[in-house]
């Protein structure tokens, strides 16, 4: 039976246990007792983004154990050198669903916990055989050990997991894997692209296969997506001098705690669309593609006769308002005609303080015109618009054919920083829109704009001179020994 250990407390029966400084009761390592090998993986994945598990790698073992009953389990035997490390460890062990002992060699012991914050020892040591005894609240079992798992065979035999987050980086260093008839067509592209590169040529490990490796400083994201997207060609970002990954997989591990595993004269490809590890028994020589490709053309380029400045008639394209259905964007300005101005001043009335400040308002040419970058919904009246491009306003449920860039359509409108363009729907039927412009600094606060000169009258008020105070003296006079005794009280 477990016994909980006591403050100052020297002799132990579990073989090898001993109090740290802390005066916790702990053997030389931690055994965490695992159902199966995948949670065998969350372990190492957790503990490779608290710690470097190159510290843990020379003694750590991984040994896949049977129960009297035959039933399998995994017992990670982890070394620790002291209190503090070990409850780092444990808590990620619990959290995969493990349970956590102590000891050094044979027989292990509860860890700490909140019951018994000093450890656990035992009453009495369990005999018969099994290579490992485990010494639980709940049980004592012996286990029988099968066979062990190297750690770096187990790292590089996991699947990569997809990860949308793990893409290239702007400025960062990718590689790109090509396939030998197409490396030197995607090394020209990226030359002629602008971008350094440099090429090189390993051969697996056995012999036989050659891989073709092409290393681009800072790819543009566009390149990044059209290699991509290529059959043949893989790209990978270096997790180290000697590891790469393939863009858009992560390792369960992180590699950078367990360098250790990775021979430094070798290179390593890890390829989550294969499902493969490529070990390369040399790392690669890049040559720079400065000297692999030519920039020179065989012939000169024919020239194009190019027209003169005047663009036929035919070639032009009108822009056309034309009905959408489905979900409208924000709604920000609105255009009133000034037949509903009555109703729009009874409106004024129930808008509150933050809306009659934060809206524009301006009066011309027939309408009422409202502007409020935040939304306009609350302003049911008039031809609501929506901003399709910057200070270009189009009648709600209506969208501009052709869909041309926003800065294109501002500049072919004339609309600025200083302007408003609202197009307007005047003629159904006619897909040509009427265009009014508004000059933005014609827009004031509502809240300002629309107030109204309240009549009043002028009084003229004069102040009445008060009296002048009385002078104020002030007389030192000497007193006798007892001063107050002239003074009456009440």
């Amino acid at each position: 039976m477990l016994e909980q250990v006591a403050a100052n407390q020297t002799r132990f029966m579990t073989p090898g246990l001993a109090a740290d400084p802390r005066g916790v009761a702990m053997g030389r390592f931690l055994a965490v007792l695992l159902p199966s090998i995948d949670r065998v993986v969350n372990l190492f994945a957790g503990l490779s983004e608290r710690t470097s598990l190159d510290e843990i790698l020379v003694a750590l073992r991984i040994i896949q154990v049977k129960t009297p009953l035959r039933s399998r389990e995994f017992l990670v035997i982890v070394p620790v050198n002291g209190s503090h490390a070990a409850d780092s460890i444990a808590a990620v062990a619990r959290l995969v669903g493990g349970l956590v002992f102590t000891g050094l060699s044979k027989h292990f012991v509860r860890y700490r916990d909140t019951r018994g914050p000093l450890g656990y020892d035992v009453d009495s040591l369990q005999g018969g055989s099994g290579d490992f005894v485990l010494y639980s609240a709940d049980f004592v079992q012996s286990y029988t050990s099968e066979r062990d798992l190297p750690f770096d065979r187990l790292a590089l035999s996991l699947a990569l997991r997809r990860d949308p987050d793990a893409q290239s980086l702007v400025g960062e260093v990718v590689l790109v894997r090509a396939v030998q008839g197409l490396w030197r067509v995607v090394l020209a592209y990226v030359h002629r692209s602008g971008v350094v590169a440099s090429a090189a040529t390993v051969e697996l490990a056995g012999g036989g296969e050659r891989a073709y490796l092409i290393r681009c400083e800072a790819l543009l994201p566009r390149i990044v997506d059209l290699l991509g997207a290529l059959p043949g060609v893989e790209l990978y970002r270096l997790q180290s001098e000697n590891v790469a990954v393939q863009l858009g997989y992560r390792h369960p591990v992180e590699l950078a705690s367990c360098a250790s595993i990775f021979d430094e004269k070798h290179f390593y490809l890890m390829s989550g669309e294969r499902g493969r590890v490529e070990h390369f028994t040399e790392k690669p020589c890049f040559v720079s593609a400065a000297a692999l490709v030519s920039l020179r053309t065989k012939d000169a380029p024919a020239e194009l006769e190019v027209l003169g400045g005047e663009r036929p008639e035919e070639v032009f394209v009108p822009l056309k308002l034309v009905a959408t259905s489905g979900r409208c964007p924000p709604l920000v300005a609105s255009r009133i005609p000034l037949e509903e101005a009555w109703r729009f001043k009874k409106l004024v009335y129930l808008l509150p303080p933050t809306v009659l400040a934060s809206c524009g308002f301006c009066v011309g040419g027939g309408n009422i015109f409202l502007f409020a970058a935040g939304g306009i919904d609350y302003l049911p009246l008039g031809r609501l618009s929506w901003q399709v491009a910057p200070g270009i306003l189009v009648p709600q449920g209506f969208d501009l054919l052709p869909r041309v860039a926003p800065d294109v359509l501002t500049e072919h409108l004339g609309a600025s920083h200083e302007v408003y363009v609202f197009l307007t729907q005047d003629e159904p039927g006619n897909g040509t829109p009427g265009v009014i412009r508004v000059p933005r600094e014609a827009f004031a606060p509502l809240g300002r704009a629309t107030l109204a000169e309240l009549p009043g009258r002028d009084v003229d008020a004069r102040a009445q001179a008060g009296e002048e105070p009385a002078e104020v003296r002030i007389v030192n006079d000497e007193v006798e020994a007892f001063a107050l005794w002239s003074f009456e009280g009440e």
